[in-house]
């Protein structure tokens, strides 16, 4: 499976689009990846297309207008999808007409409430730009716009979104953030993982509202997640690299089991602001308050 990941985005088609910010890739099983890669986050969005409908699993920083990349993609309808709500992966909800959410206060809250400049500040300072700051970016107004009660919709673990030809399924999976989901697309054997795994450092150490990191929580999570792997062809995941071997999975439960009976190596790291514990894997790495 591992040259199965590797081929795939090999072939991946690059498509271009009129905003240098994102870069478009065609992944397979109607699916587009849209990254930010010119910061240090790397996030990714998903268009998953169907047959009537389409979703977007995530909006992005909101550095650049996301709502322009997905219209010259499809003339579908298309309904956001939040994996959870930190504002990396919420920055253009606000140019959607209809956004689905884990229902969590907190996840609520942060969509309807928005994020003030002031909150963003440690994620808009020039070092976090790989290239610097894009064109016409002021990182003095860079906000997250409030998105209206009434357009939110809420979700629940087993909810089925269909799309025409193909149902994604709601996980609910806890770990990085008590609101997290994933979509199952069990016909075409994929899973949309959000940040509760992607092949880099894993942030356990979450210490917001109801978005605390639960070190005990994610590991049942990953154990539940585990059980997956003989139904899943592709990981699509939302930092770094959009596509991921599912086979990993079982990797990272062993791995939250070990860190949980203290039977995992770290060292110290000064990362967000703060000293963290990193434990590191093969392919990918945890870090705890």
């Amino acid at each position: 499976m591992i040259n199965s990941i590797t081929a795939a985005l090999r072939n991946a088609e690059t498509i271009n689009v009129n905003e240098s910010w994102f870069e478009v890739l065609r992944l397979p099983n109607d699916v587009y990846s849209i990254a930010e890669p010119h910061h240090w986050h790397e996030v990714v969005s998903f268009l998953i297309v169907g047959s009537q409908k389409a979703v977007l699993f995530d909006t992005g920083m909101g550095i650049r207008d996301i709502s322009e990349v997905v219209s010259q993609l499809t003339e579908l309808e298309v309904i956001v999808v939040n994996s959870h709500a930190h504002f990396d992966h919420v920055g253009d909800d606000h140019r959607f007409p209809r956004i689905f959410v884990y229902d969590n206060e907190f996840a609520v809250e942060r969509l309807v409430s928005g994020l003030s400049n002031e909150a963003l500040q440690f994620d808009a300072r020039p070092d976090a730009f790989i290239d610097g700051y894009p064109e016409g970016f002021d990182p003095k107004r860079y906000e997250i716009r409030p998105v209206a009660r009434e357009r939110i919709d809420l979700l629940h673990d087993g909810d089925v979104i269909d799309l025409g030809n193909r149902r994604l399924e709601v996980l609910h999976t806890p770990g990085h953030t008590f609101d997290s989901i994933m979509l199952l697309d069990r016909d075409n054997k994929c899973l949309f993982t959000g940040d509760t795994f992607y092949p880099d450092l894993l942030l356990a150490f979450m210490d917001e509202a109801s978005g605390k990191s639960d070190l005990q929580v994610y590991e049942r999570t990953m154990r539940e997640l585990a059980q997956l792997v003989p139904e899943l062809d592709y990981l699509y995941c939302s930092h770094t690299k959009p596509l991921a071997d599912p086979v990993v999975l079982y990797d990272v439960a062993k791995a939250f089991e070990a860190v949980n009976k203290g039977q995992a190596q770290h060292e110290h790291a000064e990362l967000y602001d703060q000293e963290l514990k990193v434990y590191e894997f093969d392919g990918f790495a945890i870090a705890t308050g």
